[in-house]
């Protein structure tokens, strides 16, 4: 990095902006590609509607995927990845059909518990299923690479970054 700062606090400023920067473009982009990757994994190419059971899928669990809420300190910073239930809809299907993200009647909107409900699974409904996990799976494979990607990125932006184990 050829740049030259007045102060150690100016440096500071511009570390600052360059993480956030970093986490809010290309770590957040990884983290959506990986929920999403999980989500065809565990639950769209698991189960495929078919016969008498086939429905359209919306694929609103999977555009629901979101990343946000990020928060620097000074030693730390922070971000969720989490599925934002305003992008899932209820549906109305029509007479005899079964509705989409809504109760048979269509009485209440049940499109909040969806990524719960496939996340940890449902027991003691029509559709009972097991939990996918595809959150607890992300998880798993974000823990060990994210600080590679931070650190990938801070290189690019001409950071010296060294990973210590």
């Amino acid at each position: 990095m050829s740049k030259k700062f007045a102060t150690v606090s100016a440096l500071q400023g511009h570390l600052k902006t360059t993480i956030m920067e970093a986490i809010q473009n290309k770590i957040a982009e990884i983290c959506m590609r990986v929920v999403r990757d999980k989500l065809l994994e565990t639950v769209y190419h698991k189960y495929i509607p078919q016969g008498d059971l086939a429905y359209d899928r919306t694929y609103e669990l999977m555009d629901s995927v979101t990343v946000g809420n990020f928060q620097m300190g000074y030693k730390y910073a922070t971000f969720e990845i989490f599925m934002d239930t305003n992008k899932i809809n209820p549906y109305s299907t029509g007479e005899g059909e079964w509705n989409q993200h809504a109760d048979m009647g269509y009485e209440q909107d049940v499109s909040e518990y969806i990524p719960l409900w496939v996340e940890e699974g449902t027991e003691g409904s029509l559709w009972d299923r097991e939990g996918a996990h595809y959150m607890e799976k992300s998880h798993y494979e974000l823990e060990g690479s994210l600080h590679q990607a931070l650190a990938r990125e801070l290189r690019g932006e001409g950071w010296d970054v060294t990973l210590i184990s």
